[in-house]
């Protein structure tokens, strides 16, 4: 695997990867994460992070989550475990996993389902890795927390997930700290401590940052043998689609804290429906699967609104080479169509049938 420095081109998505015909293991339904704006007592609108976001993930599925850095993708995972920063807050909605609703269960039953059941690979390994203890202690951790381990038992499992992740020697480089290993090795232990006991769901927030571009793609690589060879369902969110594209079996593509489509990845890389959705795949080396034609990239005119005074309608509307006046008068709402894309778009076009 090989891209251009800026971005990993977009490969033609594989057609075995078909999403699962299941119900699904978590199901989100109108997420709603605000923070407070520092004039709110004078009654200005709150920063609304992720507005009525919606969404199932189903077992065995790799769902893609794309967009700009600070459009609300890693809000929306983080409040899925209760850890949304504060002052931050969930306001509104839902997240079902098993038939409990996470964003209402208590910290103490959060504790058990996260690293458990639910674990998650953050953006930054050096910033989530523990400095002032080696990566076998850390990983080790997380299986006296949920698998009640003794010392011994837990040291000798870390040393196991490590080796599983790819990690050479993992018996003597479990006794290295965070800093004395590269980056790409970070990572390979966050993913240890994020497998160690077994999960149903795996959360990997850009887990491909700042890697040099080798290594992103063993990330991607050890990332899509582990999911295969285990089933997991796997919420992968990223603001690359070259790497959406060699993931995901279906993808959500998100926008100033909305969910502005969602499709089949095979469906969406080869007819977009929503112009915001298409300018990010015009904007990257080698533009959409099979289309030789691409010579210089174009750039999305504009910059995204401000979350504290959204302008109305659209929110994409001032960068949309479509938009007209009913763009700017009323917000589109994101409708479901008979083949299962979603698109908040009123200039989708004829093809798209939306369900009455």
């Amino acid at each position: 695997m090989q891209r251009p420095a800026e971005s990993r081109p977009i490969q033609s998505p594989a057609e075995s990867r078909q999403p699962p015909a299941a119900s699904p293991v978590i199901e989100v339904r109108g997420l709603e994460v605000s923070f407070p704006s520092p004039s709110e007592r004078t009654g200005e609108r709150v920063l609304k992070a992720a507005d009525d976001v919606s969404f199932a993930l189903r077992p065995g599925e790799v769902l893609g989550l794309v967009g700009e850095s600070g459009c609300g993708k890693s809000v929306t995972a983080l409040s899925l475990l209760g850890l949304v920063p504060p002052p931050g807050r969930i306001t509104g909605g839902s997240a079902v996993f098993e038939g409990a609703d996470l964003l209402a269960l208590p910290e103490s039953t959060l504790q058990g389902i996260r690293g458990a059941r639910i674990s998650m690979i953050f953006q930054e390994p050096m910033t989530a890795l523990n400095p002032v203890f080696t990566i076998g202690e850390q990983v080790a951790e997380v299986l006296r927390a949920h698998r009640r381990m003794d010392r011994a038992r837990a040291w000798r499992g870390a040393v196991e997930a490590l080796a599983r992740v790819g990690i050479a020697d993992a018996a003597t480089r479990a006794r290295a700290y965070p800093h004395e290993i590269s980056g790409g090795m970070r990572q390979r232990a966050m993913i240890a401590m994020a497998l160690a006991c077994g999960p149903d769901v795996l959360i990997a927030d850009e887990p491909t940052t700042a890697l040099d571009v080798i290594v992103q793609a063993q990330i991607v690589d050890l990332l899509l043998e582990v999911q295969s060879a285990t089933g997991l369902a796997v919420l992968f969110i990223s603001h690359d689609l070259g790497v959406i594209s060699e993931v995901a079996d279906r993808v959500m593509v998100m926008y100033a804290g909305r969910l502005v489509e969602e499709a089949p990845a095979e469906a969406l890389f080869s007819g977009p429906l929503h112009p915001y959705t298409r300018g990010l795949i015009d904007t990257l080396p080698g533009g959409a699967p099979g289309d030789a034609t691409r010579r210089r990239l174009p750039a999305i005119p504009g910059t995204v609104p401000d979350l504290r005074a959204l302008p109305q309608g659209c929110r994409f509307a001032e960068r949309c080479p479509l938009a007209e006046d009913a763009c700017r008068a009323a917000e589109p709402p994101l409708q479901e169509g008979a083949d299962g894309r979603r698109v908040a778009c009123f200039m989708a076009g004829p093809s798209f049938k939306a369900e009455p």
